[in-house]
């Protein structure tokens, strides 16, 4: 049996402004010692700039490129 796909609604009201956020991915740079990288971060977004809200499933990209850093580096 497959596991269960969480499906998100694709708006959302900012927590912080109530301002309407879009389900969306924006460039996020990840860094560790003194590397970098750069993942594709999903979230929920403003127009514009601004601070996305991160749920789920959502930060593990940010995860998975710490674990390569230190793999990398070790």
């Amino acid at each position: 049996m497959a596991p269960k796909t969480e499906t998100l609604p694709r708006t959302m009201p900012s927590p912080e402004t109530g301002e309407t956020l879009t389900r969306g991915v924006r460039p996020f740079e990840v860094t560790y010692k003194g590397r970098r990288i750069a993942v594709d971060l999903p979230g929920y977004y403003p127009k514009g700039d601004g601070d996305g809200v991160h749920v789920g499933n959502d930060m593990s990209a940010v995860d998975s490129a710490i674990r390569a850093l230190q793999e990398h580096l070790e």
